[in-house]
């Protein structure tokens, strides 16, 4: 009896101590855009090397941030990116403007290849917000993009690109969600200023 009250009691202690941590949903940056091809681009016989994102060390990071009111910033506690969202966005933007076919090819930053091109990308925002009263949520995305020689590091053109979407539950899944549609409109968008810049 006393040999089962000791293991009663042991399990007991340890029992009490266990503490059940609920999963943590990882979400992707994953963008959906229909292929446009733009006819005219005098960019066609000219390679693009895409400069790893500049952005704040909070999007360097899997937490997932989101924004209250004017000032006051947080991290989802059961929500995380599976991927930074620096690197996800860099990314996202590689294979939109290969699809779009401007330049002859277009390589990520690691690459050794010569480049006639240098497209440097900074992340402003990137962000669920919630008004002070939670009673309402929209993500926010914005995005400066700058176009350099690549021979001579000098400046050939910059634009900033935004999208604010709304989010239509109040949640981090909902959130994600809106953010892939900013980021879409935002690529769109940065589609079009180079083939503009490709005339």
């Amino acid at each position: 009896m006393k040999i089962f009250a000791t293991i009663v009691l042991t399990l007991l202690i340890f029992g009490g101590c266990s503490v059940n941590t609920p999963p943590v949903s990882e979400y992707r940056i994953n963008t959906k855009i229909q292929n446009k091809n733009f006819k005219e681009s005098t960019c066609r016989d000219k390679s693009l090397k895409v400069v790893q994102a500049f952005s704040s060390s909070s999007l360097m990071s899997i937490n997932m941030n989101y924004g209250i009111g004017l000032h006051k910033q947080y991290v989802f506690s059961q929500s995380q990116w599976a991927e930074s969202p620096n690197r996800a966005i860099t990314s996202e933007r590689v294979k939109y403007i290969k699809s779009i076919n401007l330049f002859k090819n277009v390589q990520i930053s690691k690459s050794r290849t010569l480049n006639s091109v240098l497209l440097e990308t900074n992340i402003e925002d990137f962000m669920q917000y919630f008004s002070s009263d939670e009673k309402e949520s929209y993500a926010n995305v914005s995005i400066t993009l700058t176009l350099l020689s690549s021979k001579t590091n000098l400046y050939i053109s910059s634009k900033t690109f935004k999208s604010k979407v709304k989010v239509e539950n109040m949640n981090a899944n909902s959130g994600v969600t809106a953010l892939n549609r900013a980021l879409e409109n935002v690529l769109k968008e940065s589609g079009e200023w180079l083939s503009d810049e490709c005339k």
